[in-house]
């Protein structure tokens, strides 16, 4: 058995750290991207740490995060010549059929003009991040900031992302005035605490393996730089393992410390050596031992078969005295328990594990939710797994007093915070804020759907068959747009249906326009490529009649490419079966941006 099954983890929580499940999201790395996605951009942007402290997993994760109206392109190898960084960069283009050897360099100088000049046209930003960019000649330097401003155009649109150690020996000179320089400090001692926590549950962990003790002794031991953090927690694990042990106390971390000369063990026994502990051995038998064991046994049941009285009992012997059975003892009195408080009304007591609301349908993997249970003044942030959908945290309940369904997003000035249907009482943008504050290092997503109601609601029975019908028709909705049948897409929709789309006032679409539009359209649009994720389906608590459809889409044809959120919200009607669509959220990707 290795660690991970001892402490009932999926994979090792501090092996990878530059697995982008693992990244934990710092505010530098907000930072980071509201200054590239802001315009004019700096043509050059310093980012200097010392090793270890986390740069290299930053500069991974800028890819994933600033998709939309940006291009970034990781440069890894800054210690080759200038022409092997060109055709790296233009790998990371997509054109890695046009970097051969035998292309001359200055063909490869051409594609590279070509593509930022296209990239520019199309209001792409471009941003090449050098990671150990200590390693990078001065000359190399302004030859990569030369290259990023041949045309006027490209003034404020591109940029170097250079990620450096604090001594690199640039000359000043070197260094345009119009540079942004950030420093990479180590964790905090709460963040450091975040940051273990945070890739343990990553790792599949339901329980908290290191005490808070022994939390601040690994910030006092790692100076919080996230390397140091991930070899000392890797080898605590090893170390409470080898001993049996469940939770990391500080006396097991020193121990940690003091082995981490020693090499990783790859088996108990090794571990143990290596940790210094010395386990009791239990007696094992030998295979002798054992097969003598099992003769002796066999012996024993064979001599008893034999010896054993068979057949009628002799007439001639006399029957043995009849001895009287004890009475049982006089039954005790019952004893007064003490009644338990009585529990809200539609609230059954809890066995074993929490289970989330039956109202919460579909939860996909690594998607989170949070339900407020007004009526225990309880909310538990819910994450949907492989099997089953599982408890993430409880939190302080939000301030939301109205009953109903939310979407919360990331704090952005133009568009709204929260989101709910039908529209109602404004909730106060602080109340979001603080709240988003609270739970944006525990979740993956921009977007978190929000449940609020008393125990009776959220516990209500939802009709059997209901998530299969609602399955099935957002799987028409798909099938209809990319084969473009508009007439099946449109008799999804009620007529009329409301269109939302932050920032921009509510549409009213009747279904002849809706017809005409999608018509028009499907006329030009050519082929469409449309991809979705997995929904996160559930019923509005107010109104169990009406559900909520949230997913991630991205739509590419001829007019347009659209990434980000769709919300389809189906309200079925009291006396038929059919689940029209009677509201559709639209959030852009770039809405969703810190």
């Amino acid at each position: 058995m290795d660690y991970e099954a001892f402490f009932k983890l999926k994979e090792r929580p501090f092996k990878n750290p530059l697995e982008a499940k693992f990244f934990f999201r710092v505010p530098l790395f907000n930072q980071i991207c509201q200054i590239l996605t802001e315009t004019p951009r700096p043509n050059l942007l310093l980012l200097k740490g010392a090793e270890g402290s986390g740069k290299s997993a930053l500069l991974r994760r800028l890819p994933w995060t600033l998709r939309n109206g940006l291009i970034v392109v990781p440069i890894l190898q800054t210690g080759h010549q200038l022409i092997n960084i060109l055709r790296d960069a233009l790998i990371g283009f997509g054109l890695g059929f046009k970097c051969s050897p035998q292309v001359p360099e200055e063909s490869l100088l051409g594609f590279f003009q070509n593509a930022v000049s296209n990239f520019v046209a199309n209001n792409y930003g471009l941003v090449l991040a050098a990671d150990g960019a200590q390693a990078l000649s001065v000359d190399n330097l302004n030859d990569l900031l030369h290259l990023l401003s041949l045309e006027p155009t490209w003034q404020g649109q591109t940029t170097l992302l250079a990620a450096t150690r604090p001594d690199v020996n640039w000359p000043q000179e070197a260094i345009p005035a119009s540079a942004v320089t950030l420093e990479m400090a180590p964790l905090n001692p709460f963040e450091t605490a975040a940051y273990v926590r945070y890739r343990l549950k990553t790792a599949g962990s339901r329980q908290d393996c290191f005490t808070d003790e022994a939390l601040v002794a690994l910030h006092k031991l790692s100076g919080g730089a996230p390397a140091a953090i991930n070899a000392l927690a890797e080898r605590a694990l090893l170390t409470a393992w080898a001993a049996g042990k469940k939770e990391i106390t500080p006396a097991i971390l020193a121990q940690a410390h003091a082995s981490l000369d020693t090499p990783l063990a790859v088996s108990q026994k090794a571990a143990q050596k290596a940790a210094g502990f010395k386990p009791e051995r239990p007696k094992i038998h030998s295979w002798r031992t054992r097969v003598a064991l099992a003769i002796s046994m066999v012996a024993v049941f064979s001599l008893g078969f034999f010896i054993w009285p068979k057949g009628e009992p002799n007439p001639d012997q006399t029957p043995p005295a009849q001895v009287a059975a004890p009475l049982p003892p006089p039954p005790k009195a019952p004893t007064a328990t003490p009644a338990a408080a009585p529990l809200p009304p539609g609230v059954t007591p809890s066995l074993g594990l929490p289970s989330p609301p039956p109202i919460l349908l579909s939860l996909p993997h690594n998607t989170m939710a949070l339900v407020v249970d007004q009526s225990l003044n309880q909310a538990r942030l819910w994450q949907g797994q492989l099997k089953q959908t599982g408890l993430k945290a409880e939190l302080t309940p939000p301030e939301l007093t109205e009953p109903g369904l939310y979407l919360i997003g990331r704090p952005k000035s133009r568009i709204s915070l929260i989101f709910q249907y039908p529209p109602g009482r404004e909730v106060p943008k602080e109340v979001g804020e603080k709240l988003w504050r609270q739970i944006e290092t525990l979740i993956p997503q921009d977007i978190l759907p929000i449940i609020v109601a008393d125990s009776p609601l959220l516990t209500r029975p939802v009709p059997e068959g209901t998530l299969s019908v609602l399955k099935d028709k957002l799987k028409t909705w798909t099938t209809s747009q990319e084969v473009k049948f508009t007439n099946d897409l449109a008799r999804l929709y009620a007529d009329p249906f409301t269109y939302y789309e932050p920032g921009l006032k509510p549409q009213t679409i009747d279904q002849e326009s809706f017809q005409v539009a999608l018509a028009s359209e499907a006329r030009t649009s050519g082929d469409v490529k449309l991809a979705i994720s997995e929904p996160v389906i559930t019923l509005d608590p107010r109104n169990h009649h009406r559900a909520w459809a949230i997913f991630s889409l991205r739509y590419d044809s001829r007019l347009r490419h659209d990434i980000g959120l769709r919300v389809l919200i189906f309200e079925k009607g009291l006396l038929s079966d059919d689940w029209p669509i009677k509201a559709e959220l639209w959030i852009r990707e770039t809405s969703l941006r810190d």
